[in-house]
């Protein structure tokens, strides 16, 4: 093998090795899919139906997306790119809040859509989600109005301080202000 041919393989061999290098650079990382979870109940129900069913819920604009938002300071947010819900947001919420009431009402049916006519005895619950987010130092707030059945329209602002702003500290948490929300909801206050 001649001089040139070794300097040739060796350029080859260089260029091969730059072009995967490239290549591994270029790989996007993998995303991360969270779910909110459902969290035993923190005591005795107050007076509630028979049957509960949640009718509308409705979440902001803000965090209404596939990823995971966290709030850096007064006018800054950042979406996690990486960071997503495994399902729509609005979906695993209305799951988890009837999961929630579930636990807390036990032989009671908790239904997670009403429906267009859900019968008598149930009592719907609707509410409106004005504020949910998790912060940079992992401070959580869920600010809600809901209302039971013909009952008077209530506002709840729940705080859970998480473990830390990482992303699945946020979901903990915010995990922990539906489950305090449901509290509220079957105290009746």
């Amino acid at each position: 093998m001649t001089a040139f041919e070794t300097v040739l393989g060796g350029m080859r061999r260089a260029a091969l090795a730059g072009v995967l290098m490239l290549l591994a650079a270029c790989q996007t990382p993998t995303d991360r899919l969270y779910t909110l979870s459902v969290l035993p109940g923190a005591g005795a129900a107050g007076a509630t139906p028979a049957a509960l069913a949640l009718g509308s819920l409705e979440l902001p604009p803000l965090v209404d997306r596939p990823q995971l938002v966290r709030r850096i300071d007064a006018n800054r947010v950042e979406a996690l790119e990486f960071d997503r819900w495994a399902e729509p947001l609005a979906d695993g919420l209305r799951a988890t809040l009837a999961g929630d009431l579930a636990a807390r009402l036990p032989g009671r049916n908790v239904l997670p859509v009403a429906g267009a006519a859900p019968g008598p005895g149930v009592a719907v619950l609707s509410v409106t989600i004005l504020k949910f987010e998790g912060e940079a130092n992992g401070r959580v707030v869920l600010d809600a109005h809901w209302t039971l059945g013909s009952g008077p329209r209530r506002r709840d602002t729940l705080e859970v301080q998480g473990a830390s702003g990482e992303p699945a500290a946020l979901v903990a948490a915010m995990s922990q202000a539906v489950a305090l929300l449901a509290d509220r909801v079957v105290a009746g206050r």
